[in-house]
């Protein structure tokens, strides 16, 4: 294929074989030259001759190395007209033993964007008058617009210009072209220019491998081989001459021309290398077409192909990150920047080792797929996010093959964030375990309560029976005291245990916080204890269930108060604002904050487990209790330790203006 720098992707390219058999039909030297390189692309015989080069050796030379001053001429306008026009330009041509030939050049631009020039080339021994007349003649410019059947964007504008230029040519009055039918036994002209009807619509694949399979040309006299031959002679034709078409050692069509009447026959040489020239053109523009047509089949599904991977890299939630044999990185998507905490242009030629940190069981996988075979399961890893924190995922590495070869390209690594996963599942098995504690729990309350009830009921009786200065009733207090705690215990395990649906409502939480902290006056009053709300103004709505909140600060108050009696009084401070959550959606932050002894270090981690407490009578269950109410509240409750005393810092969502009708 003739190469030329200045080619867009959407040109077709000149195939070289057949531009310089069309250079060989001029009997002046000639080539064909690239724009605005000068590259020489195709020359004929007699350009060879006149140089001194053999063919071979002028393909790819600069114009200019043959022709010194060339360029000057192209790049002053004038000159370049005159070039370009039958007045035409004397030059030296400076020959293989570097020899100077006065010569004559005429120029003619070709092609697309003018990309490609022919130029003629005329020694003193022709005038340029009679080099002008050549040039004028029909059989010249009908060779020059054989070219142009390269840029034609339809294979029927192709063949108009194969039909127009050989009929004239040839001199014909009728010719047409036929391709093989794959339909039915026969030839179909695929176009005519026929205007006395002379050639058939189509020629069955009998006639044509019994006479038409190679070369023929008959002028009326030669006794008729063939039935068109026969016809031609009833008509009075000058001749007729067809020639097959060749695909690929495969014959595919024919030629056929017809002369006109009353008229000398041509000479056969002549016609014959002009139709074999047409067949070539022929075959040229089919192929041509036939190559455009499937690479534009090749690159439309091409195209679609890379439109489903590109799509399936942006959204697929699995992070997939691209790496060369040598274990670089060199392509990531866009989930794999989320879950690693990597922008890409930041790991792009970095090792893999470097990103993906915190497991070794990735190496062994790596060099598998160097070897051609695929990981689907590393088992679940633990890996570091780029700000230190560990996440459990899934890994899967896939070697990337070339398909001609089967050779190892690349290596694609799938990562898959399964910490939500986890989270569920671990939330799952936590409510299935709870579901059976509940259940073991109903039955133990149920079980215990029956000999509490009888233990007590004793106690009433011998209490009523037993004279009142029995010196033991304190010993009987004591014990039905022991079974209202162990009832009272009873009732706060199922309490935690049981699942607690709550109805959730936009809820006012500095009215219910103010509701209770109005209860526990009088006992703060009595014990030196003062207390602070400081709300901050606008604060939106929470969806919660007023009584389970209602318990939860309850609770937090209670605690702080009793603190707070053990040291002679103190502060109690409740503050609340609107704060925007890591998750970016908004919130509230509730601090309920005392002044009392405060919580040791070494307990404060195990503050929220079922059952652990500090205090005598205590049953564990309080905080444990408020923790579970805040998590079905969707929110977070953590103890921030102070130099002096204690505080509790809720985070709880809020209403939004959609849901709150506002």
């Amino acid at each position: 294929m003739i190469q030329n720098a200045s080619r867009t992707g959407k040109d077709i390219d000149l195939l070289a074989p057949e531009v310089s058999q069309l250079l060989d039909i001029s009997p002046d030297p000639s080539l064909l030259a690239g724009n605005p390189d000068l590259e020489i692309l195709a020359v004929n015989a007699s350009m060879a001759e006149l140089s001194g080069f053999t063919r071979d050796e002028l393909l790819g030379l600069d114009l200019e190395s043959l022709l010194p001053g060339i360029q000057q001429i192209r790049d002053n306008q004038t000159r370049y007209l005159e070039l370009h026009s039958l007045q035409g330009q004397n030059l030296d041509l400076v020959n293989r033993r570097k020899q100077k030939i006065p010569v004559h050049i005429q120029a003619k631009t070709l092609g697309k964007n003018r990309r490609y020039s022919v130029y003629t080339f005329l020694t003193p021994s022709k005038s340029p008058a009679s080099s002008s007349r050549d040039q004028e003649s029909p059989f010249y410019q009908n060779l020059l617009a054989l070219i142009e059947i390269f840029y034609q964007s339809t294979l029927e504008e192709a063949l108009e210009i194969i039909l127009q230029a050989g009929k004239e040519m040839l001199s014909a009055e009728s010719l047409g072209i036929y391709k093989i039918d794959s339909n039915h036994p026969q030839l179909k002209a695929v176009i005519l220019d026929n205007p006395s009807s002379f050639l058939p619509p189509t020629i069955s694949t009998t006639d044509f491998f019994s006479y038409y399979k190679d070369c023929q040309f008959s002028p009326p006299y030669k006794p008729p081989l063939s039935p068109l031959m026969e016809r031609a002679a009833q008509m009075g034709s000058s001749f007729v001459i067809s020639a097959p078409l060749d695909d690929s050692n495969a014959i595919s069509g024919l030629i056929v021309a017809m002369g006109p009447k009353n008229e000398p026959a041509p000479a056969r040489n002549t016609s014959v290398a002009t139709i074999k020239l047409l067949v070539a053109a022929t075959e040229g523009v089919f192929n041509n077409f036939i190559l455009k047509s499937n690479l534009n089949d090749r690159l439309t599904k091409t195209s679609l192909k890379k439109a489903i991977g590109d799509t399936i890299n942006k959204y697929m939630p699995e992070g997939i990150l691209y790496l060369g044999t040598d274990l670089l990185i060199q392509q990531v998507n866009p989930s794999a920047e989320q879950i690693l905490g990597y922008a890409e242009q930041e790991i792009i030629n970095r090792h893999i080792d470097d990103v993906i940190i915190g497991t070794d069981r990735l190496t062994p996988a790596l060099q598998d797929a160097l070897d051609n075979i695929p990981t689907h399961d590393l088992g679940q890893l633990e890996i570091h996010h780029r700000d230190g924190s560990v996440f459990p995922a899934l890994i899967k590495t896939f070697p990337v093959s070339s398909p001609e070869t089967n050779e190892v390209q690349g290596i694609l690594i799938f990562v898959q964030d399964i910490s939500k996963e986890e989270k569920v599942r671990i939330q799952t098995q936590q409510l299935e375990r709870r579901a059976l504690v509940g259940q073991m729990n109903a039955i133990f309350a149920h079980e215990i309560r029956n000999p509490i009830n009888n233990i007590t009921t004793g106690i009433q009786l011998l209490d009523k029976i037993l004279p009142q200065d029995f010196k033991q009733r304190d010993v009987l207090k004591g014990i039905n005291d022991d079974c209202d705690r162990l009832t009272h215990i009873v009732d706060t395990v199922l309490t935690f245990s049981k699942s607690q649906s709550y109805h959730r409502t936009p809820l006012d939480l500095p009215a219910l916080i103010e509701r209770i902290l109005n209860r526990w006056v009088p006992r703060m009053t009595r014990t030196s204890v003062s207390h602070v709300l400081k709300v901050e103004p606008d604060l939106p709505l929470v969806p919660g269930d007023d009584r389970a909140l209602g318990q939860v600060f309850n609770n937090l108050i209670s605690n702080a108060v009793r603190a707070m009696e053990e040291t002679g009084g103190g502060v109690l401070s409740v503050r609340m604002k609107k704060i925007q959550k890591e998750s970016g959606a908004p919130g509230v932050q509730i601090d309920v904050l005392d002044t009392g002894p405060g919580i040791p270090p070494e307990v404060q981690e195990r503050i929220f487990e079922p059952f652990f407490t500090t205090k005598p009578d205590g049953t564990g269950l309080g905080l444990s209790i408020t923790k579970q109410i805040i998590t079905m509240h969707e929110g977070t409750i953590t103890l921030e330790p102070l130099p002096e005393g204690t505080s509790f810092q809720i985070i709880l969502p809020v209403i939004n203006q959609e849901e709150s009708g506002e």
